[in-house]
């Protein structure tokens, strides 16, 4: 299994600082560190800090995706995109800008060759991708990627229907790998993670409160370190 950490800098989905992911990897003395994010905002600052320390840094980043964009109907969804080496982190720049800048804010995918993704490794992840929207969203995500030799990633996070993506992606024939996605450090700072995203995420309405942050669907404590320690020992 392995540990995906995501950070503060992807605004609303994690409370964990670039220290406190250093800090972790320290403790447990981990060769590198497998990053995902959804902005560009922090792998200056990532960078910096884990060649100070001699750890490797892995950086992707959740990117929007759509086939053609020509379909109005067509419903986007994510890829998680590594960059290999230093020219994949430029090929990662480049795509996230393509993606944040036209009038779809997704990447479309049509306009794109395998040769563009050469310096990239391509995973599906487990939440918000095609599959989760096809399967909950009646199918309006139609996207080509057999030719990028994706992997699609598989979680357990006590979600009542991680049983349902994952018996479709073992329908599918894929190659797969076992993720956490880590974005807390123990199971108690939950209740914090549930009240920064419901805050970074209020747009109106009834106010989020502890008891009722409104996440309808964000219910398990299982996106932490502490769980993956759990999971692994």
């Amino acid at each position: 299994m392995i540990p995906l950490f995501k950070s503060q800098f992807s605004i609303g989905n994690s409370i964990l600082t670039a220290e406190k992911i250093l800090d972790i990897a320290k403790l447990n003395s981990l060769e590198h560190v497998a990053l995902v994010e959804d902005s560009f905002y922090g792998f200056r600052v990532f960078n910096n800090l884990f060649q100070e320390e001699g750890i490797n840094l892995v950086f992707g980043l959740r990117i929007s995706v759509v086939n053609s964009g020509i379909d109005e109907n067509e419903r986007s969804s994510k890829l998680v995109l590594f960059a290999k080496d230093n020219e994949g982190i430029q090929d990662l720049k480049r795509l996230y800008s393509s993606a944040s800048l036209n009038d779809c804010k997704s990447l479309i995918l049509s306009e794109y060759s395998k040769d563009d993704f050469k310096n990239l490794k391509v995973c599906v992840p487990f939440y918000d991708s095609y599959v989760f929207n096809n399967l909950f969203y009646f199918g309006l995500s139609h996207i080509d990627i057999k030719h990028l030799d994706p992997v699609y990633f598989i979680e357990d996070n006590n979600h009542p229907f991680d049983s349902q993506i994952k018996s479709v992606i073992d329908g599918l024939g894929v190659k797969t790998e076992t993720v956490k996605t880590i974005l807390h450090h123990n199971k108690d700072e939950f209740s914090a993670l549930q009240m920064y995203k419901a805050t970074c995420n209020r747009s109106g309405g009834r106010p989020p409160t502890f008891q009722n942050p409104n996440l309808n669907h964000f219910c398990s404590d299982e996106f932490c370190w502490e769980s993956y320690k759990d999971a692994t020992t």
